[in-house]
């Protein structure tokens, strides 16, 4: 009796002391008042204060830039990076994805304490890892943004360890999920640019012109580029072992690149369907894109087929099985017969035969159906001939469409009277 005296006489004091240190922190500035090494956020003097030791970082918000943090820390599990994550950060999991499913399931089934135990030893074990190979090498002043689901328990735990060794940490309150309604809200507005569209059929490099635009400081999206996939049948990167981005991924490389854009030029892009393989334009993107101006390029035959075998070239070694599989595709569309005769070129190797035989039976009238589609009037676009797929003709076709479409000021040095220059380029490119 005596004991439970004494421990109650203990705890009373205790509580008379915190409602004192309350008090005085009201007014005279110990504990909150503004003089304190919290700043005046109102630490009790009872409470350990750990100091302004990680920064809040919005990688959402229009002045974030990548290139400020050395390192950028994806805690989530490995499908979660796989699937979206931000531009330029690494995956460094405090959880797998077994992990996290074990956790989850303790948490729903058994007990959140028992879950929040078994978690933070998985997290203190994978905390070794990542320390051990991407932290050992790493001087004092590297600079550590790390961010997780929503901005909770897994991103704090390697930002807390990060901060008391002395690395300068930044920490996305919020999280991916904060992320990623930063970017769906940017795309909304995608309506909002003035698009130029680059159009024409299969095996006009129209892909070769963006880059020519680009290279010559023109504002260009490149979505076959983005999605890893040209938009057709056979339309598959062998560079990136057949495979696309997630939907997520597509639109957080469009924002990556169009939020650096000046909405008072133009963005060139490829008129493209809706669709680039398994992957959708945004919604107010391909808005925007139906109500551009269009360009439509057009190339003699025998260039597209040159262009078209250089493009695709692992068909004709590396992947001709694949061809052949993809060609069973079309069957519902031209028929046995011609997937039979195109089938027979293949095994022959007549490959500029093929080509020319498919872009005529099927990727014009698609490139047609498709156009007619889309809404886009190729009868009011303006049409550029060329005569080759060739670097200096579309380097001078570029420069003529910047100076025809974009109201930028023309790259640095180079004058504006280059672009009569390059008009005649084209003329002179057109007779010979």
């Amino acid at each position: 009796r005596a004991w439970r005296t004494n421990v109650d006489r203990h705890a009373d004091a205790r509580r008379a002391r915190a409602l004192t240190v309350r008090a005085k922190g009201d007014g005279d500035g110990r504990s909150g008042g503004g003089g304190g090494r919290d700043g005046g956020k109102g630490y009790p003097e009872y409470f350990l204060d750990m100091g302004p030791r990680i920064r809040k970082t919005f990688p959402d918000e229009p002045d974030f830039d990548a290139d400020d943090w050395d390192v950028i820390c994806d805690v989530r599990s490995p499908s979660e990076w796989r699937e979206d994550h931000i531009p330029g950060s690494i995956s460094t999991p405090v959880l797998d994805d077994e992990q996290r499913a074990r956790v989850g399931t303790v948490y729903k089934q058994e007990s959140p304490f028992l879950a929040k135990k078994i978690g933070a030893s998985l997290v203190a074990q994978n905390l070794s890892r990542i320390m051990d190979e991407h932290f050992l090498h790493r001087e004092k002043d590297t600079k550590v943004l790390v961010y997780c689901w929503r901005g909770g328990e897994r991103s704090l735990s390697l930002a807390h360890v990060l901060s008391r060794i002395g690395f300068t940490v930044g920490f996305v309150p919020g999280g991916y999920k904060r992320y990623r309604a930063g970017v769906l809200e940017f795309l909304r507005t995608m309506d909002g640019f003035r698009y130029h569209l680059i159009a024409g059929k299969t095996g006009c490099a129209k892909g070769k012109m963006l880059e020519q635009l680009k290279a010559q400081g023109a504002q260009v999206l490149d979505l076959e580029l983005m999605a890893q996939h040209r938009g057709s049948v056979l339309g598959e990167d062998p560079e990136s072992q057949f495979e696309q981005p997630s939907q997520k991924m597509f639109d957080t490389r469009l924002w990556e690149v169009a939020r650096h854009f000046d909405r008072s030029r133009p963005i060139f892009v490829e008129g493209e369907s809706s669709m680039i393989g398994r992957v959708q334009i945004p919604k107010n993107t391909w808005k925007g894109m139906r109500a551009g101006t269009v360009t439509l390029l057009e190339v003699p035959m025998a260039s597209r087929v040159r262009w078209i075998r250089a493009g695709y070239e692992h068909f004709e070694t590396t992947e001709t099985d694949r061809l052949v599989q993809k060609l069973q595709k079309l069957i519902p569309k031209v028929g046995h017969k011609k997937v039979n005769e195109w089938e027979r070129w293949v095994e022959e190797k007549k490959w500029d035969e093929f080509v020319e035989d498919i872009l005529i039976n099927h990727y014009d009238t698609a490139y047609a159906l498709a156009a007619a589609r889309s809404g886009r009037d190729d009868e009011a676009a303006e049409f550029l001939m060329l005569p080759d797929t060739e670097d200096e003709t579309y380097a001078a076709a570029a420069a003529e469409l910047i100076r025809k479409w974009d109201v930028a000021k023309p790259p640095r040095g180079e004058k504006p009277e280059t672009a009569e220059p390059a008009e005649a380029e084209i003329a002179n490119a057109a007779s010979s």
